[in-house]
């Protein structure tokens, strides 16, 4: 069972009455309909490695909803990968539709509306899910591809997808350990797994004229990210498209200009600060690395963005590594922020 501040979450129940409180317990704010109470069952189980949360969830048919309300009243942010081991399902978001058989896969965003309808095995009624959890900001998809990739079928028999298919069903059925360190990295890779094949599949699938030019921006971000002169100007000049035309672009992809670019290199200071516990790289080193040119700047966004200061959070990542002289090291004036 999964422990959160101290309590321990309920697993199982045969109560279709306290199933969407538990499914609130390990996930986020849903409604549940559609379930035959008769001979109703279900459970949860979860296990946390670093960020990445997994979980088995088994029960009977039923349709999962999560609505705009629910968004509301939580506002919790998550991306989350779904995986079918039993039954069947239909994922709907963002005006997509997908159907995933056995061993197929979907991605779905918590923090827009949402709908599974699950149907489970002729037999018993009964359908398993294995489901990935990161929050939003610890996984290197932009808006933009995301809100191109949720449900999407992804096949989990063949091809790359197939591959990490079964990847992630065994990491789900796993009972490995890792110390802290090892959780942490272990969660970013496979963040980074997910990240690679679903990037693939956006490239692959056919697009709208203009959202198109989006895979092409994103390349020639990430190969000037450290640039801290990067600026729209460059990148619609790179593209051949006005400045007018690249705002809209983000725009349509839920963000802006601004606010990718910021993401994107605070999650890279993020991990070079984990690396930073082992080779003594300095706060200021690293904001500067990628393109950050105030490091109170680049404290206050980092805070805003994960809760704690780079300071904080990289005392955490060395006490977590086991790391006493990491821990106790003296500060440098550039890390005081």
């Amino acid at each position: 069972m999964l422990n959160r501040s101290g309590f321990a979450l309920p697993a199982r129940t045969t109560s279709a009455v306290d199933w969407a409180d538990m499914l609130q317990e390990h996930f986020v704010a849903l409604d549940v309909a559609d379930i035959g109470d008769s001979r109703f069952t279900g459970s949860v189980r979860s296990q946390s490695i670093a960020h990445l949360q997994v979980s088995c969830v088994d029960a009977t048919s039923q349709r999962i909803e999560r609505n705009s309300t629910l968004i509301g009243s939580d506002g919790r942010d998550f991306l989350q990968l779904g995986l079918i081991r039993r039954g069947e399902a239909i994922v709907r978001q963002d005006d997509r539709e997908c159907v995933l058989g056995r061993g197929d896969f979907a991605i779905y965003d918590t923090s827009r509306p949402f709908d599974w309808i699950v149907n489970g095995d002729p037999n018993d009624d009964q359908w398993s899910l294995e489901v990935f959890t990161w929050p939003r900001t610890l996984i290197s998809l932009t808006e933009h591809e995301a809100a191109g990739l949720t449900a999407v079928r992804f096949d989990g028999r063949s091809g790359m997808s197939g591959v990490l298919g079964r990847f992630l069903h065994d990491l789900a059925t796993a009972r490995s350990a890792f110390d802290s360190g090892g959780a942490c990295a272990v969660a970013d890779e496979v963040g980074d797994l997910v990240s690679v094949i679903a990037r693939t599949t956006l490239g692959s699938a056919p697009a709208a004229s203009g959202r198109s030019l989006m895979p092409e921006i994103d390349r020639f971000i990430e190969d000037n990210l450290a640039d801290p002169d990067l600026s729209p100007t460059a990148i619609a000049t790179a593209m051949l498209i006005s400045t007018r035309q690249l705002h809209r672009l983000f725009a349509e992809s839920r963000t802006t200009f601004s606010r990718s670019i910021r993401v994107r290199r605070l999650e890279k200071c993020r991990r070079d600060i984990i690396a930073s516990v082992a080779v003594d790289r300095s706060l200021g080193q690293i904001a500067r690395r990628w393109g950050f040119t105030d490091l109170t700047v680049f404290s206050r966004a980092f805070k805003e963005q994960y809760g704690v200061s780079p300071r904080q959070y990289r005392a955490a990542a060395a006490e977590r590594s086991g790391d006493v002289h990491a821990v106790t090291r003296p500060q440098r004036p550039s890390d005081q922020e």
